[in-house]
């Protein structure tokens, strides 16, 4: 190989070395600009994904605020169809109680009436001896299948507590069909 040769060699080695430096220069650019490409596409992506999470958090926040309202308005109405009915029953209640009273009223003063004519019988006819107070029998009551200590007292109008003290019962005991009951002490 000869100088010229040489020289030659080294300009076609230093052209296609700057023809490289050219080419990678530009597929270095071309990479560089993909590159931001890239990053303004993540960049968007990213800034779509959070709008899109704060969208969905705030319709659910809304849906779950809606849902509580509605379930509070549901017990609101519930209490309030609860309060109507005991508000029914307190009303019936007090007819019934007003009725009672009214009938116990009547009663007491009919035995009052009936004393005072007793009273004034008394006197002009005289008191059974005791042999004969001691043949009347009491009344008695046999228990039926299905009857309860409150059932029989109010059938034969004494209180439970009447009823209970003339057969030496609490008022928590347990009566049995064919069980004879006194109604009187």
């Amino acid at each position: 190989m000869s100088d010229k040769d040489i020289v030659l060699h080294d300009n076609y080695s230093r052209n296609n070395h700057n023809e490289k430096d050219k080419f990678e220069s530009y597929e270095n650019n071309r990479y560089e600009t993909a590159i931001q490409e890239l990053r303004k596409k993540h960049s968007r992506f990213l800034k779509i994904t959070a709008v899109a999470s704060s969208i969905f958090v705030i319709l659910l926040i809304v849906i779950i605020y809606k849902s509580q309202k509605l379930a509070e308005k549901n017990q609101v109405l519930a209490i309030e169809k609860r309060l109507d009915r005991l508000e029914a029953e307190f009303t019936s209640l007090k007819i019934y109680i007003a009725s009672k009273l009214d009938q116990a009223i009547k009663e007491m003063e009919r035995d009052r009436n009936t004393t005072t004519t007793q009273n004034s019988y008394s006197e002009k006819t005289p008191s059974p001896t005791q042999k004969e107070q001691k043949d009347v029998k009491p009344k008695v009551h046999k228990v039926q299948p299905g009857e309860s200590l409150v059932r029989i007292s109010r059938y034969h109008g004494l209180s439970i507590k009447q009823l209970c003290d003339y057969n030496n019962l609490d008022s928590d005991s347990i009566i049995h069909p064919g069980q004879e009951l006194k109604l009187t002490p």
